[in-house]
């Protein structure tokens, strides 16, 4: 008798829990950067070029070219969209 008393017991716990647990909240997703706010690496003929030997996490490289990072609005629409 105490066996399925302990098995009753575990299972009307188990479900108390479950029923009674608080609903999570979604994260909101992390803002999008504005351009001006980018830390974009910059190009510089006196600095110098860094040696790195092993694993380092270099700030300050010197790149030459880094992306078009100009935006431009799309003004034509896709076949089969709304007119």
């Amino acid at each position: 008798m105490g066996f399925w008393f302990t098995i009753g017991l575990l299972a009307v716990t188990v479900a108390a829990s479950y029923f009674l647990r608080p609903e999570p909240k979604s994260p909101a997703p992390p803002p999008e950067p504005e351009l001006d706010q980018l830390t974009v690496p910059q190009v510089s003929a006196s600095d110098p070029i860094p040696k790195v030997y092993g694993t380092k996490w270099i700030t300050s490289a010197n790149v030459v070219w880094y992306g078009d990072l100009r935006t431009e609005p799309i003004k034509k629409e896709a076949e089969g969209g709304k007119k």
